[in-house]
């Protein structure tokens, strides 16, 4: 008995430790801003950065639109294509590109009218990964997990872009005049 109540104590203990040191598990962390009819202009509508994106503001409860119907007081979030590039960082010894580096990158912007909430800015992941010449198709198919592992990242960068403008936006205007001034 007494052997039970030790486990249970301890697995409080250590749910509390996780839990005050802010440790979330990957994707339960916290929900977008909740910026009121942000509306979305996207170079890519269909990419898969664009459905990472509603997917993020519709688990938020937020309900994007397109940018062609703009309401006059919407923010307008501004999304180019992804960019992204591949280059060798060291080869091996037949001379052949044995790790690679990949970065991947978005430029964004936040306006509402003519003032920018996020000044336009670019956003960037980089990745290095070993290239396993006897293993092709595993090799395509890390490459693919580790793309699709960089756009989760992007948007959680853009996420925590838009709470961030969000809490100034609902600070009171001392607390915003001292952050701006910094």
């Amino acid at each position: 008995m007494p052997v039970s109540i030790y486990r249970f104590l301890f697995a409080m203990v250590s749910v509390m430790t996780l839990t005050a040191c802010g440790f979330t598990l990957r994707g339960t962390g916290a929900n977008p801003a909740s910026l009121p009819n942000l509306q979305l202009d996207l170079q890519q509508e269909n990419g898969e950065i664009a459905r990472l994106i509603r997917r993020s503001l519709v688990s938020s409860h937020e309900s994007p639109g397109d940018a062609t119907a703009r309401l006059s007081e919407s923010p307008v979030l501004s999304i180019s294509a992804e960019q992204l590039d591949t280059r060798p960082v060291s080869i091996n010894p037949r001379a052949r590109a044995a790790q690679y580096e990949l970065r991947m990158a978005i430029d964004i912007s936040l306006t509402s009218g003519e003032t920018f909430l996020i000044e336009p800015e670019t956003l960037l992941i980089e990745r290095v990964y070993f290239e396993d010449t006897e293993n092709i198709t595993g090799n395509l198919e890390e490459v693919e997990t580790i793309k699709a592992e960089m756009r989760r990242e992007l948007v959680d960068q853009l996420v925590r872009r838009l709470q961030a403008v969000d809490s100034l936006a609902t600070a009171t205007p001392a607390t915003t005049a001292g952050v701006l001034s910094r």
